[in-house]
């Protein structure tokens, strides 16, 4: 069995990316590097916001939600400016590669759209298995659950962004750069998990965790 992480993408952000792909398959000289670079960056904003903003909704009453909104902003405002000026710098023929790396990881099930990527199964049964301690009460659970839960979300950073990035072969300053960015962003949510791991009660982490098993599946 394997697992798999399965994200919610619009469907009118996944037929504008559609659509993209066909003009680059079908050979249409006009650039779409502008449009490509819009809709990637709003995919990665649905996901990244589907990931982080139950940080927001089950922390209503605590005082930190104002500081993980902050946190999950700064990240989004570096996706939207950083994803459509990287993309820019690519002819046509330049985007193909990334344009059918990222096709193969979109799934579609009874007209949802998902993005998908694979979780090692060693991984995912600790998230479980973290995942069942908060449930019977296990307050020390707490912050090995969110370290876990980073690591899933890491995952899903390298297949998403740092592998397909390397199908665009930038050259070393714009290189250097993105991954300054992706660095950076990272890092923030990362640190921001660890830090919650420290003020959460074990219900709410109990809660997260819960949320966040809804997205990973089992596969034959």
């Amino acid at each position: 069995m394997n697992t798999a992480v399965f994200l919610n993408i619009h469907a009118d952000t996944y037929a504008r990316f559609a659509h993209i792909r066909t003009q680059l398959l079908q050979g249409n000289k006009e650039s779409q590097a502008s449009a490509l670079g819009d809709v990637l960056s709003e995919m990665a904003c649905e996901v990244i916001e589907q990931v982080f903003m139950v940080l927001l909704q089950g922390n209503q009453h605590y005082s930190q939600t104002g500081e993980s909104e902050k946190v999950i902003q700064q990240i989004l405002e570096a996706i939207r400016k950083y994803m459509p000026w990287s993309i820019s710098f690519f002819g046509n023929d330049r985007l193909i590669p990334l344009v059918e790396y990222l096709s193969k990881t979109l799934q579609i099930e009874d007209e949802t759209i998902y993005m998908t990527y694979p979780v090692e199964q060693q991984l995912a049964q600790q998230v479980r298995t973290s995942g069942q301690k908060l449930a019977e009460g296990d307050s020390r659970e707490i912050a090995n659950a969110l370290k876990l839960l980073t690591e899933v979300i890491d995952v899903g950073v390298t297949h998403l962004i740092r592998e397909p990035k390397k199908c665009l072969k930038f050259n070393f300053v714009v290189d250097k750069t993105l991954n300054g960015v992706i660095n950076m962003t990272t890092h923030l949510g990362y640190k921001r998990l660890e830090k919650l791991g420290t003020q959460l009660d074990q219900n709410v982490a109990a809660t997260y965790v819960d949320y966040f098993l809804k997205f990973m599946r089992q596969q034959a």
